[in-house]
């Protein structure tokens, strides 16, 4: 660990109320989604107190009494011994705790949207079968990450008994099944197939799904089903308003991460030398971009690239190259020798990645095989800013990477606020170590269920997430809002909002996400400190300065903690 000299400030836009929202924007392979087979898509937008245009204060006064609603209408009440009162939000140790609602009596409406009945929210949980792509499967358990089906399963279980136990579900049970998936996960017949046997179960909600084809999230929301996670990865912006109110990212949508990206880009790079590629010759030449990007083949992603490569360009940084690749590990290093040859001979300095967190791995080595060493830029992607994977990628090449941090800043393990908060409530470890990307679909729906009200349709759960405030903000808790906050311009269907930024130290020694002590670690800049759309900084404040970042919290600074509280764990 290189400890920072200095810790940033708290951001002082920070709330303390808010969403769950994931710690890790989430592995490619086993980010959750949730799918919520919710109510449709009735239209109620013209009751000005609700729906998509309605402002956040006018959702909060039409929605369940929370601590937020009491005090604009300043009164006394009673939220039960759940609550801490102080923040207004559950007593439980996650700075994504939801807001505290009112304990309910009274009628829920019964059976308000399939998969709801007055005691019941029925969930299921998508799991995919790594034996139906065992190249990545190895490749992801190689990195160190758990792909055991069992124990991801005991995993999720165990986060939606601690918030079946705090948050409010109006007098429901939410009971959460799962489905084995029968496909690789870009196979999109067997995605449509799976798709249709949920639906036909008729659930509330479904968790995950096959995160490289956009057939399940076709059909699941086709059918009125909420989708979030993995059903709702990397969705472009157009695909997710136009099956409004029933996608829900975790993270920010692609055309988010690309504002930031170009922004970061055009402020601190543009028309500058790449002073940072391995190449000495290209270490005196003005930048020239050039950019590869994830795509399917259905061309599910080409409009979101033309959204970063148009943001680039308006920020000082036109493409001199650009190509797509397609996540097929069998062709992994013949797809990189055209690509990092297309790159080479356009005379491409800073290479900008868009994608996912293994293809970087081929790339790199074919660029180190080409004698190739330009600077590489991380812009939006998926897990590719976290170690577990960088340790995977070409040293030579990744000790000139940099760029966004989508994910938060690193812990130790035993300071991570979902490692710990799964030990709290159940007296043990998590039984899989990837819980950083488990809790965020199950969070996310207790969350907006809590928030929804006792009439549960797609639209309740809309407004409910849409008038919980922002919160988060720090190095260790990335800004979270959704609907109408400020940050983005229009409705806000996103999750994340801000990204600190970072560089790779090969020589940095660690844990990585999940407990594995190694060689090589990103280094936050200025400790992580995350910046908001439109106030990325105008110049570089530290990239490979590794006297102002930190690789590591080994623990959490008091300012950025989340509240303690006994623990009610009976062993």
């Amino acid at each position: 660990m290189q400890p920072t000299n200095t810790r940033p400030d708290r951001p002082s836009a920070m709330k303390r109320f808010g969403p769950l929202v994931a710690i890790l924007v989430a592995v490619v392979l086993i980010l959750v989604v949730v799918v919520v087979a919710g109510g449709g898509k009735e239209d109620n937008s013209k009751d000005k107190a609700t729906g998509e245009n309605a402002t956040t204060e006018e959702l909060v006064r039409s929605g369940p009494m929370t601590t937020e609603k009491a005090k604009l209408l300043n009164q006394e009440v009673d939220f039960g011994d759940k609550c801490d009162e102080e923040t207004g939000l559950y007593a439980i140790p996650y700075t994504y705790s939801s807001l505290c609602v009112e304990p309910f009596t009274g009628n829920n409406g019964g059976a308000t949207a399939p998969g709801v009945t007055a005691k019941e929210v029925k969930v299921i949980v998508y799991v995919g079968d790594p034996r139906k792509n065992p190249l990545q499967a190895a490749t992801v358990r190689s990195a160190g990450a758990d792909v055991d089906v069992a124990t991801a399963k005991e995993t999720m279980t165990g986060y939606a008994q601690l918030f079946s136990a705090y948050y409010e579900t109006y007098g429901r049970t939410v009971n959460v099944e799962y489905f084995n998936g029968t496909g690789a996960p870009d196979d999109p017949i067997t995605a449509k197939a799976d798709a249709i046997a949920i639906a036909e179960q008729k659930p509330f909600a479904v968790i995950s799904g096959p995160p490289q084809t956009n057939a399940f999230s076709e059909e699941i929301t086709a059918r009125g089903i909420l989708c979030l996670g993995d059903c709702a990865l990397a969705k472009p912006e157009k695909f997710t308003t136009d099956h409004a109110p029933l996608v829900w990212a975790t993270g920010p949508i692609p055309e988010q991460a690309s504002l930031l990206t170009a922004e970061m880009v055009g402020n601190m790079l543009a028309g500058k030398k790449a002073e940072f590629a391995g190449d000495p010759k290209m270490q005196s030449q003005i930048r020239k971009f050039g950019a590869v990007h994830y795509n399917t083949p259905a061309g599910d992603h080409t409009a979101a690239f033309g959204a970063l490569a148009d943001a680039l360009a308006k920020n000082g940084a036109k493409l001199v190259a650009e190509q797509e690749f397609f996540l097929d590990l069998s062709r992994s290093q013949e797809i990189a020798r055209t690509v990092i040859a297309k790159m080479k001979t356009a005379g491409v300095t800073t290479i900008i990645f868009y994608g996912d967190p293994i293809m970087p791995g081929a790339l790199s080595r074919e660029a180190t095989a080409q004698d190739y060493f330009p600077e590489w830029v991380l812009g939006p992607n998926v897990l590719a800013d976290i170690a577990l994977f960088g340790r995977t990628y070409d040293q030579k090449q990744w000790a000139h990477a940099f760029g966004v941090a989508l994910t938060p800043a690193r812990t130790n393990q035993s300071a991570s606020q979902t490692y710990n908060l799964y030990k709290w409530f159940h007296g043990q470890a998590p039984p899989n170590n990837t819980y950083g990307v488990l809790i965020p679909g199950i969070g996310n729906l207790f969350h907006g269920i809590n928030m929804a009200g006792p009439k549960l349709t797609a639209n309740s759960f809309r407004d409910g997430m849409f008038r919980s405030p922002s919160s988060g903000g720090t190095p260790l808790s990335p800004a979270v809002s959704r609907g109408h906050h400020g940050i983005w311009p229009g409705t806000d269907w996103g999750g994340s909002d801000d990204t600190g930024l970072l560089w790779w130290n090969p020589n940095a020694v660690g844990e990585d996400e999940v407990g594995n002590v190694g060689k090589g670690l990103y280094e936050y800049v200025l400790g992580g400190q995350r910046y908001e759309y439109g106030k990325v900084p105008s110049s570089d404040p530290g990239f490979f300065d590794a006297k102002s970042s930190i690789t590591i919290y080994e623990e959490i600074p008091p300012e950025y903690a989340p509240p303690s509280y006994p623990s009610p764990a009976k062993n």
